[in-house]
């Protein structure tokens, strides 16, 4: 590396456009800022960023110590020196050298010459100019005095100084338990805490996603309750009625099990995909229970019903999973950013459809041999309602013979449907995927050039004011212009 490279090389595992993930404050109403960024990144830092999958630290409102010198130009010009001047002389006098050493019969001893400036004082005694008769030291053109490294950066809550600890993950890892480990030694670091220290969230990304977890599985359960509840309105058996609860669970271990073999976790894709596979998954099995209970109905035997009418049902069922599965697999092939996000989803629900395939043609037959009643009496319920059914058959079969009568109208609706394909498709804007709505608001706000704001008890009332009123959006993104009361700077 270049000698005059500034500081050592660091070597991180991260994406380049990768963001913080959970962002932790700190602030204190006694000390300054450069102390907290000092307690905050040798401190508290030191013990976040060995949780596991985290990348790097970002300290957000760092200032770190720094020996600021401050040049008079016109003192400078008067003693007719440059600031090449003072840089010279920062480089012969701020420096550390051995001096040799000093060798005995039983003992050597390395002698070290200190020559680093440390203090103010060392700094403004620093000698800039020596031509024996005029000696000219810092402090007759500037000050030395020691302050932030940075000062165009601040954070500030309610008015008091603060820093953030932001975490950044590494490429594949998982939030959530990232966000688990932090919580655990976010409790470890409270205990340890000044009391004049005090810490809180102010980001929490992985919330948004345990919510959407949350929320798809909530989903899941809405879905097989209404399998169950629909099943139970067609067959009005009860005992028919839970075969899903057998079918789906086994089905939905056959996909898990393909997700663990795959390597893919649960995430939000791949609950969606067991979600929509939720509905496939009993297709199966509904049509070869509906062939089985046909032929009980018929006078066969509870098992002869169910080998005979798999038999009859059997090349359905493959075709039509196989047909689901070639829709999603494709999914697979697909490259970049696309492929990436939607190949879990598309390997779930492809082997999810086949997986319930296997289990409608061998687990499924078996149960309706064995979960049917021994007397042949239908409910009251049953009986009620078969009139409907009857009716709504006759229906049907009265519309196909219609149909089928006029055939026309087939390459007619056809003609129709394409059309529409073309003519709704363009009108309908595209995009990756919708926007989430998180719940939540940001707002940016600009202060004039030379102007500095301040919080007034109005500001949060002004800003509901706003938010009440119509907000225009544009790109889905909404925009929201709130007014803050500028004090101008003396």
């Amino acid at each position: 590396m270049p000698r005059d490279i500034d500081g050592l090389p660091v070597v991180t595992k991260s994406d380049a456009n990768a963001d913080a993930i959970i962002s932790l404050t700190v602030q204190s109403n006694t000390r300054n800022t450069l102390d907290l960024s000092d307690y905050a990144e040798n401190v508290i830092g030191q013990q976040l960023i060995t949780i596991p999958g985290v990348s790097t630290l970002q300290i957000w409102g760092q200032r770190k110590y720094a020996m600021r010198l401050r040049i008079y130009p016109d003192k400078l010009a008067a003693y007719k020196l440059t600031v090449q001047d003072i840089q010279n002389a920062l480089n012969r006098e701020n420096v550390e050298l051995p001096a040799g050493k000093i060798a005995g019969d039983n003992t050597e001893l390395v002698v070290r010459t200190t020559g680093q400036l440390h203090s103010e004082d060392d700094f403004n005694n620093m000698i800039i100019f020596n031509d024996g008769d005029q000696l000219i030291r810092f402090k007759d053109v500037g000050l030395a005095e020691l302050g932030p490294e940075n000062e165009e950066t601040i954070l500030r809550e309610s008015g008091i100084p603060m820093v953030g600890i932001a975490l950044v993950p590494q490429p594949g890892s998982n939030y959530i338990e990232i966000a688990d480990e932090f919580y655990k030694r976010l409790e470890k670091i409270k205990v340890d805490l000044p009391s004049d220290i005090k810490i809180g969230i102010a980001l929490d990304n992985t919330t948004f996603v345990k919510k959407s977890i949350t929320e798809v599985e909530e989903t899941l359960l809405i879905a097989i309750t209404l399998v169950v509840i629909i099943i139970y309105l067609f067959f009005r058996d009860w005992l028919v009625a839970i075969r899903p609860l057998i079918d789906i669970p086994v089905s939905l271990v056959g996909a898990m099990f393909i997700m663990y073999i795959a390597g893919f976790s649960i995430n939000v894709l791949t609950l969606l995909a067991i979600v929509l596979a939720t509905g496939v998954l009993v297709d199966d099995g509904i049509v070869v229970t509906e062939n089985i209970y046909k032929k009980i109905e018929a006078g066969l035997s509870p098992n002869k019903a169910a080998i005979e009418g798999t038999k009859e049902i059997f090349f359905a069922v493959v075709s039509t999973s196989v047909t689901l599965a070639a829709v999603f697999l494709p999914v697979v092939f697909m490259e970049g950013f696309v492929g990436r996000l939607f190949r879990e989803f598309g390997v779930v629900i492809a082997g999810a459809v086949l997986i319930s395939a296997f289990v409608s043609l061998t687990l499924t037959p078996m149960l309706n041999a064995r979960l049917v009643r021994k007397d042949k009496k239908h409910s009251k319920f049953y009986e009620k309602t078969e009139p409907f059914f009857q009716r709504m058959n006759q229906a049907y079969e009265n519309s196909l013979k219609w149909f089928m009568e006029a055939r026309w109208r087939a390459w007619t609706i056809l003609g129709s449907a394409v059309a529409l394909i073309f003519i709704l498709g363009r009108s309908l804007p595209s995009e990756l995927s919708p926007l989430e709505d998180r719940n939540w608001l940001r707002l940016l706000i600009t202060a004039p050039e030379g102007a500095s704001y301040e919080y007034t008890d109005n500001f949060i009332v002004k800003i509901s004011d706003v938010i009440e009123d119509s907000i225009p959006e544009k790109n889905g993104l909404l925009t929201v212009t709130a007014r803050v009361l500028l004090v101008q700077e003396q």
